[in-house]
């Protein structure tokens, strides 16, 4: 994405879902844009894989459900404060009620409206029928419906301005909307001069800016991030929408204003890319990828499954962002995977389009002339083999003699988030089994971070959560019409170090096997890698474990000193059976059957007694060297170790008077109570009470049904994975 819009609740203000979206949009990491070399390399040092850093995303912010009881636009701009690290909200709009109070008469207004400043605390009660637009200095009113509108054209709102052209003078001095308005605007200038030197200058001098001054002042402080332009509408009955719309132009970048998305050129392994893929634009040079470059290169974002649609069978709609070039209705394009880590990439695949589609909400019609140009996103059909961060390019022409073949890139994917709740599952029947593992066949392309193991004996689906789970099961059932037998689930805990831990020295590892000796010494050690999901927070993001080779042990083993180890690993074979005995010895921890996470492996020296040739000869004694060594040091520094357990961020509403008794029920379930907001506590007016912390997965398996109890049916709660934390017991 180049820029998103940020919803949020007018009732309930910023809830967990909204923090995970903000960590999404501001965390350098999870997107595939280009940015300056020293952060990518501290990015792939600390992950190990090919996630590259982005540049955070500017976004406006949404106050949706303005129709609401119990609605107000200043308390959820405070709860973007409070609980959005690094977000300087501020309204370019304040909305506009019909009160039942009797207002006095206007030229301006014939009904009873009054503008709601966002300093004032007190409940408005009244219907929300329009915004007053501080930029523009005019207020929208939109005509009275009850529920919602079928008819857009019934939804036309109302312009009217509140200064005179060419003037700062109200046209009607009496106006309170008018007054208000005047008021908020002075205060909207004075936050802009905090972000933006232009304004401040007006600000200073006592000078009013103009309307067309603010907007590109706003404009310089979203793109930017300084700024977060919040606006207010009631989506569902169609209010608000239009200036949200032009916000998104005025004040969104255009892809021009991104960087380039970050490249890896296949023919060298996980290297990215230098400047070699430039072309000549008026006045500089360009890379591919720029939406100015002529090559097409695109990325597949979303792959879905539609009856009817697809023509490939299983009814495959794939959703592409095109970067650079165009893509056209039946063109021959390269399907290329992005490399997995340690192997090497796989080979592109030629495909045909064989149709387009429009994205236009819920609709899909045919792509008018068959062409995406860049910067856009459509749909495609008739792809067999795509799947999700799959790069799509123009196939090649055939070269002739003497002529370089163009090299081929790849975008660095979707990257995933890792499952932490397993669930076994069994068909009734043989045959149906086999259409069990088609339809989860599917749904793990549509969605990565479903993940399915099959064996001859069993099959295991693993998600983010219960409620991904569940989600999915009702998707086999109501979809695809097949009944399954569910088992218990089970959590996915990690273990990792609390503290760097080393070997003494060489570790000396001599066993004979038959009749080969394998033999090799290694000294290594192992650190722990905090990757916390917020800076208060104890939960992290789980990374697989990191294994880097000091320039003493690449010496021993005579390999490339400044290469990385991805590349190393696939051109040397004594190289990989050193990086793939390190991971494997990671694959189980000390205190339990789990995997270890959140850990960096880092070779100090290797050492062999016949020296690299003998290596050389068997690869099998140093990747048993290396897992002994691992092995070893793990078991003797146990107290060194510590398992991790899934955290899920809760969200609970529930009445007033029953506070009490949940919040006891969460802290006898090891949970971290964060905020209880009761009635109109710190500013917020709910209907309900709202209990927001972290608590462990495994606390909270079947936890509806005992919130039922609790509440006598009338709690509800949602649930979102944090991170992994260390277990407290």
């Amino acid at each position: 994405m180049d820029g998103a819009v940020l919803v949020v609740d007018a009732v309930a203000g910023v809830q967990a879902q909204t923090e995970t979206v903000w960590r999404a949009m501001t965390r350098p990491s999870l997107n595939n844009h280009a940015i300056t070399e020293e952060v990518r390399d501290t990015s792939r040092r600390l992950s190990n894989q090919n996630d590259h850093a982005h540049e955070p995303l500017p976004c406006l912010a949404l106050v949706n459900k303005m129709d609401k009881d119990g609605c107000h636009f200043g308390n959820a701009i405070n709860s973007i404060k409070q609980k959005l690290p690094g977000a300087n909200p501020i309204p370019t709009q304040i909305p506009i009620f019909q009160s039942s109070n009797k207002i006095p008469t206007s030229s301006l207004f014939s009904r009873n409206l009054v503008a709601v400043p966002v300093d004032d605390l007190s409940a408005e009660t009244g219907q929300f029928v329009g915004v007053v637009d501080l930029v523009h200095m005019r207020a929208i009113v939109w005509p009275d419906h009850v529920g919602n509108v079928s008819n857009v054209e019934e939804c036309v709102p109302q312009v009217l301005p509140l200064l005179k052209t060419g003037t700062r003078q109200p046209i009607d001095e009496t106006c309170h909307i008018t007054k208000a308005a005047m008021d908020a605007r002075q205060e909207f200038i004075e936050a802009m001069a905090e972000c933006d030197e232009r304004i401040e200058e007006f600000y200073l001098n006592e000078q009013q800016p103009s309307n067309a001054e603010l907007r590109a002042a706003l404009r310089r402080a979203t793109l930017a991030q300084k700024a977060l332009p919040v606006m207010a509408s009631a989506a569902l009955r169609g209010r608000g929408v239009e200036p949200v719309l032009d916000a998104i132009a005025d004040l969104l970048p255009s892809p021009l204003d991104r960087l380039p998305p970050a490249l890896t050129l296949l023919d060298e392994g996980m290297a990215p890319t230098k400047s070699n893929a430039t072309a000549r634009t008026p006045g500089k040079r360009v890379t591919i990828g720029h939406p100015l470059h002529p090559t097409l290169l695109a990325l597949v974002f979303k792959v879905v499954h539609m009856k009817g649609r697809g023509g490939s069978g299983d009814g495959r709609v794939v959703f592409a962002r095109v970067y650079s070039g165009e893509l056209r209705d039946r063109d021959t394009v390269q399907v290329i995977s992005p490399p997995v880590l340690g192997e090497p990439a796989q080979k592109p695949r030629t495909e045909r389009i064989g149709g387009m589609l429009e994205l236009a909400g819920g609709t899909f019609g045919n792509l008018q002339e068959g062409v995406c140009k860049s910067g856009d996103v459509c749909a495609l059909v008739n792809l067999k083999s795509v799947a999700t961060g799959d790069t799509i390019m123009v196939a090649p022409r055939k070269q002739k003699k003497g002529k370089k073949v163009e090299p081929l890139f790849c975008l660095s994917g979707v990257a995933s988030p890792k499952p932490v709740l397993t669930v076994r599952l069994e068909a009734e029947s043989t045959e149906k089994q086999t259409r069990l593992s088609e339809v989860l066949t599917l749904l793990s392309i549509e969605d990565p971070s479903l993940v399915v193991e099959e064996n001859d004996s069993v099959t295991l689906l693993s998600g983010l959560g219960e409620l991904h789970i569940e989600v999915a099961l009702d998707r086999i059932q109501s979809e695809f019409g097949l009944e399954v037998m569910v088992g218990a689930p089970s959590v996915a805990y990690r273990e990792t170090v609390t503290s760097s831990i080393e070997t003494n020295g060489l570790l000396n590892y001599d066993r004979t096997v038959g009749d080969k000796r394998l033999q090799a010494a290694i000294h290594l050690q192992l650190e722990p890698v905090w990757c916390h999901a917020s800076p208060d927070s104890p939960c992290m993001i789980l990374t697989d474990p990191a294994v880097t080779v000091s320039e003493e042990a690449r010496s021993f083993l005579q390999v490339s000193e400044v290469a990385t180890e991805e590349e190393l690993v696939l051109k040397s074979v004594v190289f990989k059976a050193l990086v793939e005995g390190c991971r494997g010895a990671l694959k189980r921890g000390p205190l339990g059957p789990y995997s270890m996470a959140n850990v960096k492996c880092h070779v100090v020296n290797v050492d062999a007694e016949e020296g690299l040739a003998s290596l050389n000869a068997m690869p099998g004694a140093l990747r048993a060297a290396a897992a002994h060594a691992i092995s070893t040091l793990l078991t003797e520094h146990k107290s060194s170790c510590t398992i991790l357990e899934p955290t899920m961020s809760v969200e609970v509403t529930l009445p007033n008077d029953m506070v009490g008794s949940v919040l006891s029920d969460l802290t006898g379930r090891r949970g971290t109570v964060g905020d209880v907001l009761v009635g109109e506590q710190e500013g917020y007016v709910l209907s309900k009470a709202l209990l927001r912390g972290d608590v462990p997965l495994i606390e909270i398996l079947g936890y509806a049904t005992r919130l039922r109890s609790l509440t006598a049916g009338e709690g509800a709660f949602t649930a979102e994975y944090k991170g992994h934390s260390p277990a407290s017991h």
